[in-house]
């Protein structure tokens, strides 16, 4: 399956889309409120065919007739979602679905086959750099820039609008999207940290702007702003879309980074090792707001997606395993390290050791051993670790080719 999302121009037609979206969200809340009728009766929710055949009741009376306005099958998805949300209080432990705003309802599914696509002939005084589409929705038509080429057939449509009123079309298509990189024999460790965002086991280092901390300033003062206004008001509805404005752009600012630096690991290195960290614990110490903002959890299924799309491999090592504390050289333990020490020099073999370098050469070496992949051996020099000396299993090189 191939994900590729497009964003739909701003016609006076969107507004009917968004007349839609918010009748979802209303259906959506309506029943919400009938499971936990039904729930706290019951002590179970509505399955989806009880919901299915009371809101075609429902669409039958004067009262709920604007319902019939969107396409059927795009309500039952709704009913759909929420009778798997009131199954999985139990199985996982999840709170209820939770009531909001019409206006919130963020999407609208439809299958492909519910869609119909047209290409527009460019005209000479609007020509763009991509080839301009429209989609028809509910029996209207939108139209689009396509920056992706269709490469399979379409299997579903999801329509999803952000908060500054922006929709979007998500097109999943039936084709496998694989494009291998040229092996180039290196496995790399990396550590995580806060002033680097990597650090590799080669030395290299891999910073990360604080986006949200670049943008915190103009958007404290737009909030301050937005506080102002009245409510209600269309001041305060033209403010708040400020504020948004804001949240996307540190948004996309963060997401084109992950990407970019996916890429060019996956260039770089047929191999990724990396420490299965505790993301959660970190976001409740010291350190939140910067573990927020630095986003690993996202980066890593950004990485994951992008090796296997080129045919490399990202591993994780355990996170009980001492990567920070001992010496790559000799394998000595320095318990009395702080986290104010960035470097240190070990007592057992006189190594200079820089914490975050440290760090990824053992989570490269722990990584070669555990998933028998051969043996690491750091290069030290006067002191100073200038390399690092890989001797790779016979299997492995006459499988993957992954070391030199």
């Amino acid at each position: 399956m191939r994900n590729t999302k497009h964003k739909l121009f701003h016609d006076k037609s969107l507004r009917h889309l968004h007349d839609e979206l918010n009748i979802c969200g209303v259906v959506r809340n309506h029943f919400i409120a009938l499971c936990m009728r039904y729930y706290r009766r019951y002590g179970k929710g509505l399955s989806y065919a009880k919901m299915s055949a009371h809101l075609t009741k429902l669409k039958k009376l004067e009262k709920y007739q604007h319902w019939n306005i969107p396409y059927s099958w795009a309500l039952q998805n709704v009913l759909k979602r929420l009778a798997q949300s009131f199954s999985e209080m139990k199985t996982l432990g999840r709170g209820h679905p939770q009531f909001k705003s019409c206006k919130k309802h963020k999407g609208m599914t439809f299958r492909g086959n519910q869609v119909k696509f047209e290409y527009l002939l460019p005209k000479q005084k609007n020509q763009r750099n991509h080839a301009t589409f429209q989609i028809r929705l509910n029996g209207r038509w939108y139209r689009f820039a396509e920056h992706r080429p269709v490469e399979g057939k379409i299997v579903e449509v999801q329509v999803t609008r952000d908060a500054i009123g922006d929709v979007y079309i998500t097109l999943t298509e039936e084709c496998k999207e694989v494009k291998p990189e040229p092996k180039t024999g290196k496995a790399e460790g990396f550590d995580m940290g806060i002033k680097d965002f990597l650090t590799g086991s080669d030395g290299e280092r891999y910073t990360s702007p604080m986006f949200y901390k670049q943008n915190a300033d103009k958007l404290a003062k737009a909030q301050q702003v937005h506080s102002r206004k009245v409510k209600g008001s269309n001041n305060r509805e033209r403010e708040r879309k400020n504020v948004a404005r804001i949240h996307k752009k540190t948004e996309n600012q963060r997401t084109d980074h992950h990407w970019k630096l996916a890429i060019e690991l996956c260039k770089k290195f047929d191999i990724l090792f990396f420490e299965d960290l505790n993301l959660d614990g970190n976001l409740k110490r010291l350190f939140g707001k910067q573990v927020s903002d630095l986003a690993f959890g996202e980066f890593m299924l950004k990485l994951k997606h992008q090796a296997t799309k080129r045919l490399k491999r990202v591993y994780t090592i355990n996170r009980w395993t001492p990567t920070t504390k001992c010496c790559s050289v000799c394998g000595h333990k320095n318990g009395t390290l702080t986290l104010a020490d960035r470097e240190w020099r070990c007592p057992k073999c006189n190594t200079h050791l820089d914490r975050d370098h440290n760090a990824a050469m053992n989570i490269l070496k722990e990584g070669v051993a555990s998933f028998g992949l051969g043996e690491i051996r750091p290069i030290v020099l006067l002191g100073k670790i200038v390399g690092i000396s890989v001797e790779a299993s016979s299997s492995l090189l006459h499988s993957t080719n992954a070391f030199a």
